[in-house]
């Protein structure tokens, strides 16, 4: 490779790790460690706004439900027009006054009585099938109607299944809450893991260079031959691609933090920490030895669903039982020919009333939800038993993870070391002579193959730990919440 060449790849290289600029200095950032992240994520995330949104949602459902037991009031306003009267029919003999007791009237009275009598009685000789159209054209009515439910268990019932759906929805929240930090914990460990592959890309791609301006000094002074030039300056351009791939994970990495917290991408983030940090609480914390799943999400809306269930059946049984209902109508109704609403005469008109109902058939359709009902619930019963091997599964999983990992960790900690020492006694014996290229770029190699696994060791144990705690709902550096 030229000179030329060989300085172009190093100032690309450098702008790579170059010092920023006074102005992008000078622009505040947002320094995030892992607590912020989860603090903000937690008040800023669309999802839990969502979440508490729909406890809300379901607390007005409840208050719905109650005001099924308070009186139905409405006031109701109608309008009729007549288009062909009704016609009514009179057999036989009709007195419209029934009855007189003589002694109650005087004499003049009763000839009055009996004038107006024989005047509105029909006509014996007159066809009896030709009746008399009554009312008028138009007919208007307006008042008040209230029904109070007396006796109608499927409400009360329905009222609790009510309150059983609030919870549920909080649940729910509490289910994202958990999802929510734990896929926070690992986007951030995932962010920490990135940055440091990327420091020790960078920091073997420093070493190389000196290592590649030494053996090009070795080389004018004809102490090695050309082909360590080359070996060397393949070397580091072949660390290239990493840092490249490195940096572009942490890019990627750090926008779907932002996401998960909620906050635009163009906000300037500066993630605090390093893996390293968490090293000493790996054998600090206390893993279960159990699989306790009482605090588990999944399975308490899974209990919450079965109750609901539950009660929809009791609420369906429910509809087989009398239901007691009163009434009450108050109505002021007018009949008229004419528009003139000024000398219309309102007539009250009030009635009350019990409505005791009886179910007694329904084609069969009530008793065969009940059955459909108590099969879903033998459903949910084994699906219960399904979903709670399958989480105890993943605790033991995890819990293994963890213990795989802590032992990667004291392996890959050492190799560290050793790699470290290795390297520099090929590097010696490289300087003296009695090494080769080869040796050298393998040491350099194996350290940083170590520097790697020993990260992806801890981040490995991170990400076990965040979702074992995510499967017990609880985190276990804590008291259960």
């Amino acid at each position: 490779m030229t000179k030329k060449r060989i300085s172009i790849v190093l100032i690309t290289i450098g702008a790579l790790f170059a010092i920023p600029s006074v102005k992008a200095q000078e622009q505040t950032k947002l320094i995030v460690d892992l607590n912020t992240a989860i603090d903000i994520a937690l008040s800023e995330n669309p999802s839990i706004k969502i979440a508490d949104m729909e406890i809300t949602k379901k607390q007005y459902s409840k208050k719905s439900a109650y005001g099924a037991l308070f009186p139905q009031i409405d006031l109701i306003g109608q309008y009729q027009r007549t288009i062909k009267q009704q016609t009514m029919y009179m057999d036989g003999a009709f007195n419209m006054f029934g009855d007189v007791d003589p002694s109650k009237f005087e004499p003049h009275e009763l000839e009055i009585l009996d004038v107006l009598s024989r005047a509105m009685a029909p006509d014996p000789d007159a066809d009896p099938n030709q009746g008399i159209q009554v009312g008028r054209k138009n007919m208007w009515s307006g008042g008040v109607n209230v029904s109070l439910p007396l006796v109608v268990p499927s409400l009360w019932k329905n009222i609790q299944l009510s309150q059983t759906d609030i919870e549920f929805s909080m649940e729910q929240a509490r289910s994202s809450k958990i999802d929510l930090t734990n896929q926070v914990k690992k986007s951030f460990y995932n962010n920490l893991l990135a940055m440091e592959s990327y420091e020790v890309f960078k920091e073997t791609y420093r070493n190389d260079s000196i290592n590649l301006v030494n053996i090009k000094n070795k080389y004018a002074q004809g102490i090695v031959a050309e082909y360590d030039v080359v070996t060397a300056e393949v070397r580091l351009k072949s660390i290239i691609p990493n840092i490249l791939q490195a940096e572009n994970a942490i890019k990627i990495s750090e926008l779907q933090l932002k996401m998960l917290m909620g906050i635009d991408a163009d906000v300037e983030m500066e993630i605090s920490g390093s893996l390293l940090d968490y090293e000493e609480t790996m054998f600090n914390a206390i893993v279960p030895n159990d699989d306790d799943l009482s605090s588990n999400s999944d399975l308490k809306q899974f209990d919450l669903q079965t109750d609901m269930a539950q009660k929809g059946l009791e609420i369906q049984k429910m509809q087989l039982l009398p239901t007691l209902t009163s009434s009450f109508n108050y109505m002021y109704m007018s009949q008229n020919n004419d528009f003139k609403m000024s000398t219309y005469r309102w007539d009250p008109y009030s009635v009350a009333g019990i409505t005791l109902a009886i179910p007694l058939f329904s084609g069969g359709q009530k008793r065969n939800n009940i059955k459909q009902s108590e099969i879903q619930l033998l459903q949910m019963k084994y699906q219960r038993k399904d979903i709670e091997r399958g989480l105890k599964l993943s605790v033991k999983n995890n819990i293994e993870m963890m213990n795989k990992s802590i032992e990667q960790v004291v392996a890959t900690e050492s190799s560290v070391e050793q790699a470290k020492k290795g390297y520099e006694i090929t590097q010696k014996r490289y300087d003296t002579g009695m090494g080769t290229i080869v040796d050298v770029n393998a040491a350099a190699l194996a350290v940083t193959s170590a520097e790697l696994q020993y990260r992806n060791a801890i981040y490995d144990y991170l990400a076990a730990k965040s979702d074992l705690e995510k499967t017990l709902g609880y985190d276990i550096d804590t008291e259960k919440k």
